[in-house]
């Protein structure tokens, strides 16, 4: 009865198969070792076997693995051939034979890469060990029009690590593409951190979400940016010669923008050219000389603090507080919060607040109106409206200059001259305006003066001990009477004494520094308040140190000290 005789395990259909192991893993491996093949090798043959026969005799020496099954009609796929002189299917190429349905199939041992840049030829000894030739490698590569082998000599370098006696998978790279290398343009990392915090944390554990550091505030030759040249995209080639094409990359990265130089040390490091505030808009980074805010100052752009000037094209909201070295400028309004600039303050429109909006100028403060704010100015404070229920000082003039103009409730203080057009309200609301007051030397003045009383409570505390110690005898004649005392009272009351003279020598100079303030009050010019309109019962006129509560309507008058009598008198406004 005929047979075949199959040398390959002819269940299984493809080289590689994946399995789990015990621990769960999924792994390749070779689906079978009885199915590589070389040129000639016998792959099945046909028999005929006798009932009873031990088909082991009719096996072909050296082929020690192999099934049998009852005859059928096969066909030889490419890579197999039927030998009618042997009666038997062999292979004309290495490679992996299997058995599809009544067909004996060759798969090749080449695998190319999806991205084709590379090509792989497997290799496992056959049963009669042997292993494929550099020549056999080669023709295959040609009959599969792969044209960028990698050479006779490192396919030689693999094939002698092969052990045919060790059995093993070997993937031998035997052609190889070239990868396309990638471009860019050039662009920019940045050297200081351009990333918004949620918060400050304080030290109580608290986060503070109005201190969110939206504001980078660079200096001049400080390393804002490194500098990432372009690379020129270059193509590449595929194992069958085809153009693998190169792509511009985009890269997450920055363009330079105005007053960012190079650094002159290293030419892929760049510096601010000014100081200023580094500003990001699309990718592009520049250093600007002033802070422009697009918006209200809120959580969203947190406190704002920068060396140099800022302009805000909204509001400046509730409890939060902007600080500069220049100018402060603010379209909208000043709700409730803090304003200090070493520059001049300018609001659009009002100032208002539940006394808690405060203003505090080097220079002039400008807005439309102020209402229940503090205001503090080295030079003119100029209101187009409204001054109600504030407390305003200005170290130069206040003016108040729309036509109906005026100042009601609170205090308001200038150094030179206040000019208004109404002060004061019907319902007689108390409105007190100061002139030939310098507020700022008056605070220094307090302080010394504070300074000064607690040295001459030190120096009457020092007599007082003295006195309990040693009576009044020791300031009628301190060195004769310490010349008669015992060694111990002689050095305690001598270390009196110097505390004594040490009080007093402090004292002196605190005096002497207050006498030197007093001399910075003296003024350039005489100061006066000018009120063109009306003037409403419950004004009260301070002039240096003369004081007038108004108690009936003055009109288009301007109030001035007597230099002489040291009283207040007026004469027409105009």
């Amino acid at each position: 009865m005929k047979k075949i005789l199959f040398y390959f395990d002819h269940t299984v259909t493809k080289i590689f198969v994946e399995k789990v192991n015990e621990e769960g893993e999924k792994k390749v491996v070779l689906s079978s070792p009885n199915n590589f093949v070389y040129t000639g090798e016998i792959v099945a043959r046909i028999i005929d076997l006798v009932e009873g026969e031990d088909p082991a005799s009719k096996a072909d020496p050296g082929y020690g693995y192999y099934n049998i099954v009852d005859f059928r009609s096969l066909r030889a796929d490419t890579g197999i051939f039927f030998d009618e002189a042997s009666n038997a299917y062999k292979a004309s190429e290495y490679g992996f034979v299997v058995l599809d349905g009544n067909t004996i199939k060759w798969l090749s041992p080449i695998t190319v890469t999806k991205d084709k840049l590379k090509a792989y030829y497997t290799v496992y000894p056959t049963k009669l060990k042997r292993i494929p030739s550099v020549k056999d490698i080669e023709e295959t590569l040609h009959s599969y029009r792969i044209i960028t082998g990698v050479g006779e000599k490192r396919i030689l370098e693999q094939l002698g690590g092969i052990n045919i006696n060790t059995p093993k998978v070997t993937r031998l790279l035997v052609a190889e593409g070239r990868e396309p290398v990638s471009g860019h343009e050039e662009y920019y990392l940045p050297l200081v951190s351009v990333e918004k915090k949620a918060g400050e944390i304080l030290s109580d554990g608290r986060i503070n979400f109005k201190e969110t550091g939206s504001i980078i505030q660079v200096y001049k030759d400080q390393e804002i940016l490194k500098k990432i040249p372009a690379v020129k995209p270059s193509d590449g080639f595929n194992v069958y010669g085809d153009k693998a094409p190169a792509e511009i990359v985009e890269h997450n990265g920055f363009k330079k923008g105005p007053n960012i130089v190079q650094s002159g040390k290293d030419e892929l490091i760049y510096c601010s050219a000014i100081d200023g505030c580094m500003e990001i808009v699309k990718k592009v980074v520049s250093v600007l000389e002033i802070v422009v805010i697009n918006g209200d100052v809120n959580y969203d752009t947190g406190n704002i603090k920068f060396n140099g000037s800022v302009r805000i094209n909204g509001s400046v909201l509730p409890g939060f507080s902007v600080v500069a070295s220049g100018d402060v400028i603010i379209e909208k309004n000043v709700d409730d919060a803090y304003i200090e600039a070493d520059g001049d303050i300018i609001v659009k429109m009002g100032a208002v607040g539940k006394e808690s909006v405060k203003l505090v100028s080097n220079g002039k403060v400008t807005a439309k109106y102020l209402l229940n704010a503090r205001v503090e100015a080295a030079d003119e404070i100029i209101v187009e409206d409204s001054i109600i229920n504030c407390n305003v000082f200005s170290n130069n003039k206040i003016s108040v200059v729309a036509k109906h103009g005026k100042i009601i409730g609170g205090v308001t203080t200038a150094l030179y001259d206040i000019i208004v057009n109404v002060t004061g309200a019907i319902n007689e609301t108390e409105t007190v305006l100061n002139v030939g007051r310098n507020l700022y030397i008056e605070k220094e003045l307090d302080e010394v003066r504070l300074e000064i009383n607690k040295w001459r409570e030190a120096v009457t505390e020092v007599m007082r001990k003295m006195k309990v110690s040693f009576g009044e005898a020791v300031f009628e004649n301190p060195k004769d009477f310490i010349s008669r005392l015992p060694s111990v009272k002689k050095r305690n009351c001598l270390l009196l004494l110097k505390e004594l003279s040490d009080s007093n020598r402090e004292l002196k100079r605190l005096t002497e520094n207050a006498k030197e303030i007093q001399g910075k009050l003296k003024l350039e010019r005489e100061p006066g308040i000018t009120i063109k309109n009306k003037a409403y019962p419950g004004t009260v006129i301070n002039v240096k140190k003369s004081i007038k509560k108004i108690d009936k309507v003055f009109e288009n008058v301007k109030f001035y000290e007597d230099p002489e009598e040291k009283i207040i008198r007026f004469t027409p406004a105009s």
